[in-house]
């Protein structure tokens, strides 16, 4: 059970005023689209991204309902509602350990006011220390699992290379890509070493869940988003778009996937730091008698923001929905 005291809905949707930033990379039919804010992403010259005018698109009713399409009908990513419930559970932990430590800044500005001041002062921090330093759990035995799926189909080595290939041959005939015959001769070799240093990272990031629940449980979430693998948005303009074609440089539908993803795990990774940072800075301040709690309450605040950025790219309904459920959670 998630071991947190009761907290209103409402308070925790609070925390949700951040929506939506960011865009991504893949493609094969392209469908124009209204604009939409982003973080543009420079390439290594500080030059935008020929993604940043790009988010993918979800697939129509993939979680079975309405929720995951956006003002312009478009559907939007998303998993199955009870994917989510993990990454609610860090979300509601989140705001609520943020919340008691600026009920700690404020009650240690009144530790001068007598003993109920002082009082009031400790039990709030014996409440931020169980939170802290015992987090509750945020993945149970009944939630979903991370999903990985293998890029080669789970064929054995050399098949799974050679349908690869063959994947991105019809790929570039769509675009109308010609790479000549001497790089498709090379193409198999080169796919065995990528499919080598897939196997690699995806032993790493195993072990990397493992020592944090609060990686695993966002991820849960994001490998099991349902993506459109051949459409896109693009939001910028018919002479952009020509630009990019006639520069040969108009983004795959898989890249567009791949920005997206790589945009919710920078997003991840600020959670899991700034956690990790509020933990060893509480035990610094246990030390010091918690002189100043500032530095505490601004990394929680850092953990808030990240967790309201990554919910961004996710069906308003469906945190909504989320956060009730771990609400009830939380009563019963």
């Amino acid at each position: 059970m998630l071991l947190l005291p009761p907290l209103s809905i409402s308070i925790l949707l609070l925390a949700h005023n951040t929506r939506r930033a960011f865009l991504s990379s893949t493609c094969a039919t392209i469908v124009a689209g209204p604009p939409i804010a982003f973080i543009a992403r420079a390439d290594d010259d500080g030059t935008p991204s020929d993604l940043y005018l790009a988010r993918p698109m979800g697939i129509p009713n993939a979680n079975d309902g309405s929720g995951n399409v956006d003002g312009g009908g478009i559907p939007r990513p998303s998993a199955p509602p009870e994917y989510l419930l993990p990454a609610a559970r860090v979300g509601a932990y989140i705001y609520r350990t943020s919340a008691i430590a600026e009920d700690l800044l404020v009650a240690q500005s009144q530790r001068g006011g007598g003993v109920d001041a002082a009082a009031a002062a400790d039990a709030t921090i014996r409440t931020l220390e169980n939170l802290l330093l015992t987090p509750p759990s945020f993945v149970r035995s009944s939630d979903p699992t991370v999903t990985r799926g293998d890029p080669y189909d789970n064929l054995p080595p050399l098949v799974g290379e050679m349908a690869a290939q063959q994947r991105k041959q019809k790929e570039r005939k769509l675009r109308s890509i010609d790479v000549g015959l001497t790089p498709q001769l090379f193409e198999v070799g080169e796919l065995m070493g990528e499919r080598r240093q897939w196997n690699r990272l995806v032993k790493a990031e195993r072990a990397r869940e493992d020592a944090s629940e609060v990686r695993r449980a966002l991820n849960i979430y994001t490998t099991n988003i349902n993506f459109n693998p051949d459409r896109y948005v693009y939001s910028g303009s018919k002479e952009e778009k020509s630009r990019l074609i006639r520069d040969d440089k108009l983004p795959s539908a898989t890249e567009v996937i791949r920005s997206d993803l790589d945009a919710r795990d920078l997003y991840r990774n600020a959670v899991q730091t700034a956690l990790d940072d509020a933990r060893a800075e509480f035990v610094y301040q246990r030390k010091n008698g918690f002189e100043d709690v500032s530095e505490l309450v601004g990394l929680l605040k850092d953990a808030r923001i990240a967790i309201d950025r990554w919910f961004g790219f996710i069906p308003d309904r469906d945190i909504r929905d989320a956060l009730e459920t771990v609400e009830g959670e939380q009563r019963s």
